[in-house]
């Protein structure tokens, strides 16, 4: 048996509170001297039984100590002067002074084992239940942000087959608009539906932007751009953004502009565009 056997396996507890048979006392001992880690477990153990039975001790009555030396004093005088006889009750009430047998003692020694017995179990019970609420609570949490987390899962499989629906779309016309000179390496596609009007933007690959700025998507329509609505980057839940509808469009761009929008494209933040037709 390895270290952490001896300490999960509940002999150390057992051990402490002299509820051990000889041969798992003796495996104990082995453990004990082979692994420092069980040694300092078992001190552990017997330290926080001492505390514990400190903690729950109640003083008893300064008369139960006087009458219990009064009987010890007793019983010797008689033994000594040949007049003790054995008897099977006993009593702490001064005024009968009855003489008892040692048997007493047996007695109280039981009855202190039992309350200590009785100490060390109800410390190791309720430490357990308060381990075993430690572990529910872990339980109950790790399953809240499975579940948590299955709920997001679940939101972007369903965003994931309704972009796939919407490329599978025959009526779908993909408008790839590759980075422009000033930032070669962004690219976005949008996805425009003829018939529907409808337009969706992929951002594939722009430059995360400042907090006070946005992209904004642009159609050029007779060489006038129109406003097709910012797009909100952070959001990754989205695989597709929904842009506002148009009827025609020559040509698609994105630019850089202050959070909110722009009324017109600010040109030397163009950093994607792409032919429509």
């Amino acid at each position: 048996m390895d270290a952490s056997r001896f300490i999960s396996s509940g002999l150390i507890e057992a051990y402490v509170i002299g509820v051990a048979t000889s041969n798992e006392v003796e495996e104990l001992e082995r453990g004990m001297a082979q692994f420092p880690e069980v040694k300092a477990a078992v001190d552990d153990c017997q330290l926080d039984m001492e505390q514990y039975i400190t903690l729950q001790a109640k003083t008893p009555p300064a008369s139960v100590r006087e009458n219990i030396l009064n009987i010890i004093a007793e019983e010797e005088t008689a033994r000594e002067n040949g007049t003790y006889v054995e008897e099977t009750t006993f009593s702490f009430d001064p005024p009968e002074k009855k003489l008892v047998s040692s048997a007493w003692r047996w007695l109280a020694a039981a009855i202190f084992v039992l309350l200590i017995g009785s100490a060390a179990m109800n410390y190791i019970f309720f430490g357990q239940i308060n381990d075993y609420k430690g572990r529910y609570e872990a339980l109950v949490a790790s399953q809240n942000t499975l579940a948590s987390e299955s709920n997001i899962y679940r939101a972007r499989m369903e965003q994931m087959e309704k972009s796939i629906n919407i490329f599978k779309d025959p009526a779908i016309k993909t408008v790839k608009m590759p980075g422009t000179k000033p930032f070669p390496t962004a690219m976005a596609t949008v996805f425009w539906n003829q018939q529907s009007k409808e337009v969706f933007l992929m951002a594939n690959n722009l430059p995360q932007p400042a907090a006070d700025k946005q992209y904004q998507l642009w159609a050029i329509v007779g060489g006038k751009p129109v406003d097709m609505g910012v797009i909100d980057t952070n959001d990754t839940s989205e695989l597709l953004h929904k842009m506002k509808s148009i009827d025609n469009a020559e040509v698609f761009a994105i630019t850089l502009e202050n959070r909110g929008g722009s009324a017109e494209p600010t040109l030397d933040q163009m950093y994607v565009a792409g032919k429509a037709s």
